[in-house]
This record gives C-alpha cells, sequence and structure tokens, in this order.
C-alpha cells in the first residue's frame, strides 16, 4: 500500500492542503499566526534537508513527512484565512455618513427575481466626502426591480449608498443557514436598494471574457428561442447544454430531483468529457503532422475552457476541465500520468486559486463522483457478465450510476435529506438521453443559422427533451420514487464514508484490520441511530417560529408533531417547509399534524381535538396547555373581558396587530411572559416591548430574537 501511495505524490499533499483549509473556515486564527507557524515548520524543513544525519538517514524520513505535510497544512490554512480576512476589508471603513458612496462592479449575471434584481458585486471604492479609497470584498445587493435594473449586466459598475447590513443568522432552529452558505462565498453584507439610491457609473467593457461569454450564451439561447424552442424544453437546454438553469420551473426541477437526474441539469464532468470526446476526434488528423500533437492538445484545452466559460464556470465544470488539461498536457509531453495523482493536481490547483471551493457541494458531490467512478465501477460491473451487446451497455451505464451513488449519497442525504430510489431505472433512460441532447445540441447550434437545416435540428432537439421530461415525470410519479425526511449529521457521515473506505480496502488488500475498521463503523452508526431515536422520546417542545407575516405554533411531544399556523398549506406549504422542515427532520418527528389558526373556535373545538389526538395537549379556543406550560394567542379579534379570577398563564402570544396594550391584557391574564410573534408590525412591536419595560415584565421578539423554543423537560409532567 506505501507503494502504492509513492505513486500518487499530489494525493498525499491535497489531504493536509484540504485539512488547513478547513481548520481556517472553523477556526478564528489571524492570518499572521498562520503564516508565521508556516514560516517556522519550512524554516524546520530547510534545516534538516541541509543536516546530512538526518538527509541521508532512511529512519529519520518521519521527520520530513512531518514537516512537509505540516507545510501543506499551513499553507492551507494561510491561504484561506488571508482570502476570508481580505474579503471584508470591504465593509470596515463604511460609517453612516450621508457624504458616502460605494462604487462596485457587477462579477455575476444579474438574477430576475419577482419583485427584484439579485447582483453579487465586487467592491472597488469607498467615497468619503470628497476623496475615494480603493477596497475589495464582495457583497449581495438587492435592487428594485424596475426598467433601469432590468438592464444592469455582468461588468457593469454601479454607484450606490452605503445601506449595507450583515446577513442575518437563520431564524429558526435547523433552518438553512444562508449566513453561512453566503460566507463560504466570501460575502458578508447585503443591501436592498431603491430606484433612487443607485446608479449604474459604468456599462461593461465589450472586450471583458466574462461578458462576452455571458452574451454568446445569452444569443444562443435567443436563437433557440427564436426558432421554436420555448418554455421546458428551452428551460432544459438552456441548462443541459449551456449551463443555464434559472428559467427551469420548481415543479421540473422537483421531477428531475426525485427521480435522481438533477445532475444532468448542472453542467459537468460528463458534459465536458463529451465536449472532450467530440473534438478529440475532430482534431485527430493533427496527429499526422510534425508537432500536431502538441498544436492539438492546446487547442483541445482552449476549447475546454471557453466551453467551461460559456457554461458558467460552476465548480463540477472548472474540476472536469482542469483534469482534462492536466490529461491532455501530459499526453502533450508524452508521460502516463496516474489518475489520481491527475485527479489532486487539478483539486490542488483550484483550491489555490480559491480554497473556498472546498465549502461547495458540487465541489464535493463532483469529485467524489469521479473518484466512485473509477474505484468501485470496475468492481461492480465485473458482478455480471452479459453476452449480448445491448445488455452489456445497459450493465455499464448502471455499474457507472451504482458507483456514483455508492461514493455521493451520504453528502446527498446530508445536505439534501432524500434518496433517489429509482435511481437505476431514471439514469438509464437519463444518461444516453443527455448524451443525445447534449450532441444533438451542439450541432443544432453549429447549423441553426442555415434554412430549414436549422429548423429541423431544432425540431428533433425539442422532441428529444420533450421525451426525457416525460420519462423523468413518469419516474418521479411512481410509487414510493422517493424517500424524504432522512435524518442524516455530519458524525453519520464520516461513519458512512469510514465504513465505504474499509470494505474498498477489504476488497482490495483482504486484510482482517479493514474488515475491523468497517464493522466497527457500522457499529457506531447504528448506535446512534439507536440513542438519538431514544432520546427522541424524551423531547418535549413548544416553538414560535419567526416565519414573516404569520404566526406558527409547534408543539413537540416525543415524535408526535403539531403545528398551528395560519398559512395556508394549499397554497404555501413550500413557505412553511423552508422554515420548519429541516427542524422537524433533526428532531426526527412523524408527519406533522395540522390546527389551522382559523379554527380556533368553538366551531372548530371537536375537529381541533381529534386532529391534535394528544393526552398532553389541551387546546380550547386561543388557549393551549402543553404539559403544564399555559399559553393564550392574542390576536386582532381578542376582546378583553375584565374579571376578578384572572387567568394565570406562563405565557401570552401576540400576533396580527391586535390594538390592546398589555395594561387591557392583564387586567384578565395573570402572564409570566408576552411574546411577540413576526405578523406583527414594526411599530406593534415597538410599542408593545415599550410598554413591557415600562411594566417590568419578560417579553421576547420573535421577529428580531429569532424563533422562541421553550422545552418542558423540567416541569413536572402529567
Amino acid at each position: 500500500m506505501i507503494n502504492s501511495l509513492n505513486k500518487i505524490p499530489l494525493l498525499r499533499f491535497l489531504f493536509p492542503f484540504v485539512a488547513g483549509i478547513i481548520a481556517a473556515v472553523y477556526l478564528n486564527f489571524s492570518t499572521s499566526y498562520y503564516l508565521s507557524t508556516f514560516a517556522t515548520f519550512f524554516l524546520l524543513l530547510l534545516i534538516a534537508l541541509f543536516i546530512k544525519k538526518i538527509s541521508s538517514n532512511y529512519k529519520y524520513r518521519w521527520i520530513f513527512g512531518i514537516l512537509i505535510y505540516s507545510c501543506f497544512f499551513l499553507a492551507g490554512a494561510s491561504l484561506t484565512s488571508q482570502k476570508i480576512q481580505s474579503s471584508k476589508i470591504a465593509i470596515n471603513p463604511l460609517k453612516t455618513d450621508s457624504n458616502q458612496s460605494i462604487i462596485a462592479k457587477v462579477i455575476e449575471p444579474p438574477q430576475i427575481k419577482e419583485r427584484t434584481v439579485k447582483v453579487i458585486l465586487n467592491v472597488k471604492g469607498i467615497r468619503n466626502n470628497k476623496s475615494w479609497n480603493s477596497s475589495t470584498g464582495k457583497v449581495i445587493i438587492y435592487l428594485q426591480k424596475d426598467s433601469l435594473s432590468n438592464q444592469i449586466g455582468l461588468g457593469d459598475i454601479i454607484s450606490f449608498e452605503p445601506k449595507l447590513e450583515n446577513v442575518p443568522p437563520p431564524k429558526n432552529p435547523n433552518e438553512f443557514d444562508y449566513r453561512n452558505y453566503l460566507s463560504y462565498h466570501l460575502i458578508y453584507q447585503q443591501a436592498f436598494l431603491r430606484s433612487n439610491n443607485w446608479r449604474t457609473i459604468q456599462k461593461a467593457n465589450t472586450n471583458n471574457i466574462f461578458k462576452i461569454a455571458e452574451d454568446i450564451r445569452k444569443h444562443l439561447i435567443q436563437s433557440l428561442s427564436e426558432k421554436g424552442l420555448n418554455n421546458k424544453e428551452l428551460a432544459v437546454a438552456s441548462a443541459l447544454i449551456l449551463g443555464y438553469k434559472d428559467d427551469i420551473d420548481a415543479q421540473l426541477k422537483s421531477a428531475y430531483s426525485s427521480a435522481g437526474a438533477m445532475h444532468v441539469l448542472a453542467v459537468s464532468g460528463l458534459h465536458v468529457g463529451i465536449i472532450f470526446l467530440i473534438f478529440n476526434f475532430i482534431l485527430k488528423f493533427l496527429e499526422k503532422i510534425k508537432y500536431g500533437g502538441i498544436v492539438k492538445g492546446i487547442l483541445l484545452i482552449i476549447i475546454l475552457w471557453c466551453y467551461a466559460l460559456l457554461t458558467g464556470l460552476s465548480p463540477s465544470v472548472m474540476r472536469a476541465a482542469t483534469m482534462f488539461s492536466f490529461i491532455v498536457g501530459a499526453k502533450m509531453l508524452d508521460r502516463n500520468s496516474n489518475f489520481f495523482n491527475t485527479l489532486a493536481a487539478s483539486a490542488l490547483t483550484l483550491l489555490i486559486i480559491n480554497p473556498m471551493l472546498i465549502m461547495e457541494v458540487g465541489f464535493q458531490l463532483s469529485y467524489l463522483a469521479v473518484i466512485g467512478i473509477v474505484i468501485i465501477q470496475p468492481w461492480v460491473y465485473a458482478w455480471l457478465n452479459p453476452k449480448w451487446w445491448l445488455l452489456d451497455k445497459i450493465w455499464e451505464i448502471s455499474a457507472v450510476s451504482i458507483a456514483a451513488q455508492i461514493a455521493t449519497f451520504p453528502l446527498g442525504l446530508l445536505y439534501f435529506h432524500q434518496f433517489p430510489n429509482y435511481f437505476l431505472l431514471s439514469n438509464l433512460i437519463v444518461i444516453p438521453m443527455a448524451i443525445i441532447i447534449l450532441y444533438l445540441g451542439i450541432i443544432t447550434l453549429s447549423f441553426i443559422a442555415i434554412p430549414f437545416v436549422g429548423d429541423y435540428l431544432v425540431l428533433a432537439l425539442k422532441y428529444s427533451i420533450q421525451f426525457l421530461n416525460w420519462a423523468v415525470i413518469q419516474i418521479d410519479q411512481l410509487p414510493y420514487s422517493l424517500t424524504q425526511n432522512i435524518r442524516f449529521s455530519v458524525t453519520d457521515t464520516w461513519l458512512v464514508y469510514l465504513t465505504i473506505i474499509g470494505l474498498i480496502l477489504l476488497i482490495a488488500y483482504r486484510k482482517f484490520n479493514y474488515f475491523l475498521l468497517s464493522s466497527c463503523c457500522t457499529i457506531l452508526f447504528l448506535t446512534t441511530i439507536s440513542w438519538r431515536n431514544y432520546e427522541d422520546l424524551k423531547q418535549h417542545l413548544l416553538t414560535i417560529y419567526n416565519i414573516p407575516q404569520n404566526t406558527t405554533l409547534n408543539f413537540i411531544d416525543g415524535r408526535d408533531n403539531i403545528l398551528v399556523s395560519d398559512i395556508k398549506l394549499v397554497q404555501n406549504r413550500s413557505k412553511m417547509l423552508f422554515h420548519v422542515q429541516n427542524n422537524w427532520i433533526n428532531k426526527g418527528v412523524d408527519n406533522e399534524k395540522v390546527v389551522p389558526l382559523s379554527h380556533l373556535n368553538k366551531k372548530h373545538q371537536l375537529s381541533n381535538i381529534y386532529r391534535v389526538d394528544n393526552p398532553n395537549l389541551f387546546t380550547k379556543r386561543n388557549y393551549f396547555q402543553f404539559y403544564d406550560y399555559k399559553i393564550a394567542v392574542i390576536d386582532n379579534r381578542f376582546k378583553v373581558n375584565t374579571t376578578q379570577n384572572k387567568l394565570s398563564l406562563d405565557a401570552i402570544l401576540i400576533s396580527k396587530n391586535p390594538q390592546l396594550s398589555i395594561s387591557e391584557l392583564l387586567q384578565t391574564f395573570d402572564v409570566k411572559e408576552i411574546i411577540i410573534d413576526a405578523s406583527n408590525s414594526k411599530y406593534t412591536v415597538n410599542k408593545l416591548k415599550e410598554e413591557a419595560l415600562l411594566l417590568n415584565i419578560k417579553c421576547y421578539d420573535v421577529s428580531t430574537e429569532g424563533a422562541f423554543v421553550k422545552s418542558i423537560d423540567f416541569l413536572n409532567k402529567k
């Protein structure tokens, strides 16, 4: 095994480099600390090289191993820390001075949404009074949608008022952390700008290579549209051939995801590989002339990167383009390179340019899929030996799908909490059709300007995409096509990957230690699942979620899950699930029992009891008692009734801007805490908080403090 590792030195250096990047992301050490430590270890390495007793003695080789790996670890950490700190410089000089303004460049294609235009900007400078100070860093801006913002393009330079705010953390437990996601893209601040808060000061330079690529892509999509390709067919063609995914509707995207075919809509290594094969065949004639191999290699590399640029330089495309570039380069130099060395070289190159790529889901899945296909696919393919050519090709595609799924499913469960049960069936259709559509798409775009020829090619492309969409939708509609809401933690992911690695090593080297590794990891994995399931039974939680303009209470009793909300689930189920679903997955609860907030009256009392069906939760109109915790919901329909026998409550939840003061409520209730949810206006919230402060009563504002979570474990239970 050691001899095998000696053949792939770049892979051995990649691991500590990646570890250093991850350490810098999660540990808050300064760049100077990493750099000084790196300098110390590098100096020690140089000293060891010049000491003959150490450098010439084989038994001291471990010293060089420790020093070299430490240097790579610290190099990764230093580079990442420097990137993170430099990205924050743009924000530091900003104050609330009205004379300030910022100039920034649009660095990604703008995304036109329903009410806003989203742009990613690279800050170039900040004006204080009459002087300009250069700066760096990225920010995300939402422009009010109008005729001006609709015309903004990649490479444009704009000036705007410094209304930047820190990206807020998630306001609900286990909700998608958008702030964290943006930080991996080195973005820490955002702003919403009205039409009068910004202006374009310079249109994009026509010589900008990214602008040229974006314009070509738009022109090609427009050409397909003019020839009659539209709606879903145009959206899929734009995504599959050119990497433009913004026009795919949510329903179709969901169908592809459920069928396990989402990867074909993201231009990836498959697409780059096909482009490589096409042009490798077309340029084969160059090999017959002197220096033709070098010319062919250079042209192939240029073509690959032009395609990568045209499709938006996604992490998977950059990985594939970089890897093929190294393969072509090695062939130009007549060197037989090890595949894993080439793969590691491509990863190191990309991570040196942008170390934060390691945090991209696409980057992780792309490399793992390739590794899985190369290592696992030959073993899977060897399980069967079909004699017929067609059966052999079907099994070959199936073996690739199985290998890629084995390598990527733990990450898929961690990030997406779902598994496509019919991935084998879908890939048998999707992969061949994706190849056909990509070939046909390239031919169509090449000859689209020729009368009649272009029309018939677009028609063939349209029918091919229609068949692909139909097949994916049919698979999605099969019973049990998707297993959803799978709870899978980071610990689970590591344990499963260690199990897979142990099994691969066991097959390769037939050693008991690897069997022991995979067995221990499997036992630990099953133990953690059993322990979590046991702990689930002991949870008793009340959560009042932060969902803007809505009131939502969630009672979790063991695995029982009762939701009281004013959200109309038929129209807005996706809105609700965005805020609450990850929490439900994390808590391991059953499907929700929903009580509409509008049903909290005498008319629906029996149906509410039927829906709740929980002995520990009592409901009556706007009153809830969960074990010994008592809470009442006060909205704009509530009327105060003065009484001598006040109702004792743990909390009052105020929603929907009731025209009542806290003093009036205290005439009816004896309450310990006031909770103000996110359905109230800012005016109402501020007014209630001021009054609570004067009355010296505890007050919790969900809209600013995040979801209100109360564990009932410490109370006496019935």
